[in-house]
């Protein structure tokens, strides 16, 4: 019984179990072409030329830096991505526990469900597909999820986040689970619930971060309920 309630929670979501440029001034000519003096026969007088006008300062006008066409920066770092990780996470709690209430729609690729969770994975995922076959197989037992004593069969936090590449990262997560499972007469078969540690690896696929796969990891650091 004890392998089997690991291979649900690894399964059915360990997860589950964010210039403008100065113008310069032009200089300023100030042409003052020398003194002469007029030749004549009468007594010597110095006729000084009129000083010319200075040439009026023109300043060139301020031009503004063109706007630039380049998309902002979208340089991702673990911080800016942790949002995103917590949002996909819980997503992920969400639709789970909505599944696993009535798992036989888990056989139904065409169920708004199940469409709601394939789309939090890449095309033809591996580890989706599996749990979705495995979720099948419980309802085909006559097994059905319901939320526990704590109101929620997951909830989860994201502790951390390891940028590995531009395209891939992995999150360290706790989730606290809640879960009842009863037959089809609502009748309880058996309880799960307790802090459960995991890891997280989310890919880049064109513009959207999606998660590749979930698996279970130690809860040493995983705060406990009520922990303050």
């Amino acid at each position: 019984m004890r392998d089997r309630l690991i291979a649900i929670v690894l399964t059915a979501g360990v997860l589950a179990s964010g210039c403008s440029g100065d113008g310069a001034a032009g200089p300023t000519t100030d042409s003052q072409p020398p003194n002469t003096t007029a030749a004549s026969s009468s007594p010597p007088s110095s006729t000084v030329a009129p000083s010319s006008t200075p040439a009026p300062t023109t300043n060139a006008p301020s031009t503004s830096a063109a706007p630039s066409t380049s998309p902002p920066s979208t340089v991702v770092t673990s911080e800016s991505l942790q949002p995103t990780i917590e949002q996909l996470v819980d997503s992920y709690d969400a639709v789970v526990a909505e599944i696993l209430t009535n798992p036989s729609v888990a056989s139904n690729v065409d169920d708004a469900l199940v469409g709601r969770y394939l789309a939090l994975f890449p095309e033809d995922s591996a580890f989706a597909t599996g749990a979705l076959g495995f979720w099948a197989s419980e309802a085909a037992a006559g097994r059905f999820y319901r939320a526990g004593p704590r109101g929620a069969m997951y909830d989860s936090t994201v502790q951390s986040v390891e940028l590995r590449s531009e395209t891939e990262a992995v999150a360290k997560v706790c989730t606290v689970t809640s879960i009842q499972i009863v037959d089809s007469t609502g009748a309880a078969l058996e309880s799960q619930g307790g802090v459960n540690g995991g890891e997280v690896v989310v890919v880049r696929v064109g513009d959207d971060w999606l998660l590749r796969d979930l698996t279970e990891a130690p809860p040493d650091d995983c705060p406990r309920p009520g922990d303050s």
